[in-house]
């Protein structure tokens, strides 16, 4: 139980304690970067734009290579038929009525190459069905697509078949071509935008400065430096004594009122087993005499039912009456508060303190400077001892430490990672780091971080701060449709949006009339590649959704129906909500 409570508690502490300031700290103009650090963007941002006049825009990009074809799904005992078939070269409407699928679309086809976890080179083809909000591929290992296919794919097919363990079904994806995965110019006004973003994203940056991932948070044995520092500066500026507080406490009490935890020596039918799957038990061995195997299952039988046992604090509790377990709880809760108060107070005086302690303390400074060091050295860090470097050694000394400090959100109401882009951000635009500013705030505005998981309640909780973005006058129409265009064979680092979480960010734009006729003519650009289109007739969806009035959603959707008819593949489009 402790350690469920505790994981509970490193998920929601850094959720709750953002709340003060909304998600981040606001300034006094409204947004979540100071006065002084605006002036320094823009400054920023006015020398790219006057750059980006004198840019060659001759440069071409390429779509990625498309084909038209057919999906096919097949399950059963005639997949294996099927795939000697297709081995065969049997057509797609041959197949079709020889085998009447259960799926089969005629769709355009997506073709992809990448790099796997396991570091192997796929080739990929997707299709996006977007009438049926679905996404269908199949993908091989490029050595055993160049073993299987020496010249074009038109009119072959590529196939996954399956048979699972579990009970020996058969499944079989497959992809017809009817002409083979071409790549084509992305029109002179689109590529134009994609070089717009190019300037102003360096694609020879990254956020981080280390690929090395530690799910730890700190690692003793390479923060010994950090602990003398800590230890110390905590003795020159001691804390107010901490009340006593138990986080188990208010969980255990909830526990405790919705149910009496069962008793230890009672037995459970098999319904209650739920971490035992697919075990083999020798029906055998159990004694008929004793189990009726016709009502019970000998996996319940072989695995009776142990409840766990109730914790200390539970059987405390359970001894005391309803008034007692109310004392404690306001007990409990004010000694949180205090607790929490003091440490407000201690930390709205830390930086006067170690800017004071940092130009009277040789031993201070001493220490410090070795604690950032063996940071630097070992790239970990902690985020207290990056403020005290930032209010001393210098902003650039404390980005540098939080870009070698990978942050992994512990579940999906974590908001560890964003808090930590967000300060990297700050800080990069206070040192006037463009390149990195810029990353680290698409990043927040994609929610683009790694997570144990990702919920949609938390996730709806995240703002988009497009509006930081506006005021620094970039050309936001541009910069926005630029990383939404794919693109064959980009740079390395090239940076791509969310489709969904910018769709949103448009929808709390100030130019929003501007955002919907861009978007639209995307949509209906007939020279643009249908991949690309379908993209942006997905961030046009998430855009309408997200509106905050109903009636801007109606007239936007409405406009988007009226060129469903003209589009290279079937949607859907807007439904009025009722």
């Amino acid at each position: 139980m402790k350690y469920y409570v505790t994981l509970i508690a490193l998920c929601i502490a850094p959720f709750v304690c953002s709340q003060s300031y909304g998600e981040f700290k606001v300034h006094d103009n409204g947004l979540i970067y100071s006065e002084t650090a605006v002036g320094k963007l823009k400054h920023i941002v006015d020398s790219l734009n006057l750059k980006f006049k004198v840019c060659d825009l001759s440069k071409n990009f390429q779509s990625l290579p498309q084909a038209q074809g057919y999906y096919v799904e097949l399950e059963g005992p005639r997949c294996k038929e099927a795939v000697a078939d297709l081995k065969s070269g049997m057509s797609a409407d041959v197949f079709i009525q020889k085998y009447q699928p259960e799926h089969s679309s005629l769709l355009s086809i997506l073709q992809q190459e990448y790099i796997n976890y396991e570091k192997r080179t796929m080739i990929s083809w997707r299709m996006l069905d977007v009438l049926q909000q679905k996404d269908y591929e199949v993908e091989l290992l490029k050595d055993e697509y160049k073993t299987q296919f020496s010249g074009p794919l038109k009119q072959k097919w590529v196939y996954h078949y399956k048979v699972y363990e579990y009970d020996k079904s058969e499944h079989l994806s497959a992809m017809y071509f009817l002409s083979s995965p071409e790549s084509n110019p992305i029109p002179s006004h689109y590529s134009r935008a994609i070089q717009y973003a190019l300037c102003m994203i360096d694609t020879t940056q990254t956020v981080m400065l280390t690929e090395k991932v530690n799910y730890e948070r700190f690692d003793r044995k390479h923060t010994k430096a950090f602990l003398k520092f800590w230890n110390y500066l905590e003795k020159k500026y001691p804390r107010v004594k901490p009340r006593p507080y138990d986080y188990e406490l208010g969980f255990t009490l909830s526990q405790l009122n919705e149910y009496e935890m069962p008793d230890s020596t009672a037995t459970s039918p098999y319904d209650s087993i739920t971490d035992i799957d697919f075990v083999t038990v020798d029906s055998t061995a159990v004694d008929t005499a004793i189990v009726d195997t016709t009502v019970v299952d000998t996996t319940a039988a072989a695995f009776p039912y142990v409840p766990p046992r109730p914790s200390r604090l539970y059987r405390r509790l359970q001894r005391m009456t309803k008034e007692e377990r109310q004392q404690l709880r306001a007990e409990n809760d004010a000694n949180y508060q205090y607790n929490y108060e003091q440490d407000s107070i201690w930390d709205s005086h830390l930086a006067e303190q170690v800017q004071k302690l940092y130009t009277s303390d040789k031993k201070f400074s001493s220490l410090l400077r070795a604690a950032y060091e063996d940071a630097i050295h070992n790239s970990r860090s902690d985020a207290d001892l990056e403020r005290v470097v930032a209010w001393t050694l210098g902003g650039r000394e404390a980005l540098e430490m939080k870009r070698r400090r990978r942050v992994i959100g512990g579940c999906s109401m974590d908001q560890g990672p964003r808090i930590h882009a967000q300060e990297i951000a700050v800080l990069a635009a206070e040192t006037t780091k463009w390149e990195i500013f810029l990353r680290s705030h698409l990043d927040i505005m994609n929610d683009r971080f790694d997570r144990v998981s990702d919920g949609s309640y938390a996730y709806a909780g995240r703002k988009t701060y497009i509006r930081e973005l506006e005021v620094l006058d970039i050309n936001l129409i541009d910069l926005i449709v630029g990383i939404t265009l794919r693109i064959d064979n980009p740079s390395p680092n090239h940076y791509y949006s969310s489709i969904s979480r910018m769709g949103r960010a448009l929808a709390e734009s100030q130019d929003r009339e501007r955002i919907e006729r861009t978007i639209l003519e995307a949509v209906s650009a007939s020279d643009l590649d249908v991949y690309n289109r379908q993209l942006f007739y997905y961030l046009y969806m998430n855009y309408v959704y997200n509106l905050p009035d109903k009636t801007q959603r109606e007239v936007a959707g409405m406009r988007l129906n009226a060129l469903l008819p003209t589009l290279p593949f079937s949607a859907k489009g807007y439904v009025e909500e009722k």
